[in-house]
């Protein structure tokens, strides 16, 4: 009796213990094992990117089996993601959450960059912001603008754009307003000048060095240069020009090296006689018979093709001359135009470590035109008296 009493027991604790182990072996045995975080941050309007999972039971790979679910939506809030897998009548799952938020914050876009000029006593004007976001859209409206410009004097003065989104998430940018002098290139005709611009660049006056020092220089250019030889102004092995020489056909035409009956590209003939020194005219025609990038494209190249050509050469630029103001002109030149590009020859001067020869000056009366008594007709060629005042110029303006 107390045999068979015995014998019940221990069936019954095994059988005690047989449905416990078939309640918890799923959970043993059967692994889901998430990849990554089990809780993930998705911005405002982000797509979920799943991580990924592995599953197994009893060491075999079920990951295939799986069953994914979600229920995350556009709007912010919290979301689940239940990865699940059934076994008899077991359910073995594991959770993943997600919150959305709108955590990007706005964007400023500055017009015309976070740095710009504005010319001194000129009227300031906002050049313009946008604001964008996400969730949003379109915030320039909400954009709070502070800071001020003193356009009266010269100097750096801050502009700050600041915005938030209805997410309380902000944005501040920052514009940095130069206030500077008047450039050239923006002067009237009348009021141009380059005083106070590269002063190192541009020759100051000096003694007069006289003819000595003025024959030592070749001159390069175009029919100014060549008149200024056949009016008996410049020595014939010192002018080497051609017609409508420019930036862009000195590379390639041939010019004439008058006292030696030449002619022959100009980087060839500085190559074979290397002069001392050599002052280049880029040219009246350049300012109308090709674009303004080009002339800069061209004048840097014929500049460093004269460098290495002849290196120890002393290399200067001179400046377009001026024309008059009522004289015929068929070739359409621009006195503003001129003005523009003898900025810009300074300014090349200036980027090549050269000297600029700055012979408008003189050339010019009170209106900012060429002075008609240097003129003849035309209005852009020199007259005898005005080949003069161009000699005397280089000559209280030199080099050395």
């Amino acid at each position: 009796m107390k045999k068979k009493l015995r014998v019940k027991r221990i069936i019954f604790c095994i059988s005690i213990l047989l449905v416990i182990f078939l309640l918890i072996s799923p959970f043993i045995f059967i692994r889901i094992n998430l990849i990554g975080d089990k809780k993930i941050t998705l911005n405002y309007g982000e797509k979920y990117s799943e991580p990924g999972y592995k599953a197994s039971v009893f060491n075999k790979n079920i990951s295939k089996d799986i069953k994914v679910k979600d229920n995350i939506e556009k709007e912010e809030g919290s979301y689940e993601i239940v990865y699940s897998y059934k076994f008899l009548f077991y359910k073995i799952k594991r959770v993943r959450k997600i919150e959305v938020k709108d955590v990007e914050s706005p964007k400023i876009e500055l017009e015309k960059g976070e740095d710009y000029e504005t010319t001194v006593n000129e009227k300031f004007l906002e050049p313009g912001y946008k604001a964008t976001d996400n969730k949003d859209g379109d915030l320039t409206a909400s954009v709070k603008v502070t800071g001020e410009v003193d356009i009266k004097t010269l100097g750096e003065y801050k502009l700050n754009y600041e915005v938030k989104d209805g997410s309380g998430n902000k944005t501040k940018v920052t514009r940095v307003v130069k206030v500077v002098k008047k450039k050239p290139s923006q002067m009237s005709i009348q009021e141009y000048t380059l005083d106070g611009w590269y002063s190192e660049t541009k020759l100051k006056e000096t003694k007069n060095y006289g003819n000595e020092y003025f024959d030592s220089i070749t001159m390069v250019g175009d029919s100014n240069t060549m008149n200024m030889y056949l009016n008996g102004y410049l020595s014939g092995l010192r002018a080497w020009a051609i017609p409508c020489l420019h930036a862009s056909t000195m590379h390639h035409w041939n010019i004439n090296l008058y006292g030696l009956g030449l002619q022959m590209p100009l980087i060839k003939a500085t190559e074979k006689y290397k002069p001392e020194k050599m002052i280049l005219n880029l040219g009246v025609f350049g300012t109308t018979w090709i674009k303004q990038d080009e002339f800069i494209t061209k004048s840097n190249e014929i500049i460093e093709k004269i460098k290495k050509a002849s290196p120890e050469t002393k290399l200067v630029l001179i400046s377009i001359y001026p024309i008059t103001q009522y004289g015929t002109n068929e070739n359409n030149f621009s006195q503003d135009t001129i003005n523009k590009y003898n900025f810009m020859i300074l300014e090349i001067a200036n980027k090549h470590g050269l000297k600029y020869l700055d012979v408008q000056e003189v050339l010019k009366d009170s209106s900012g035109y060429g002075n008609p008594n240097y003129y003849v007709g035309d209005g852009f060629h020199l007259t005898t008296y005005g080949h003069s005042i161009v000699k005397e110029y280089i000559k209280t303006h030199a080099i050395d």
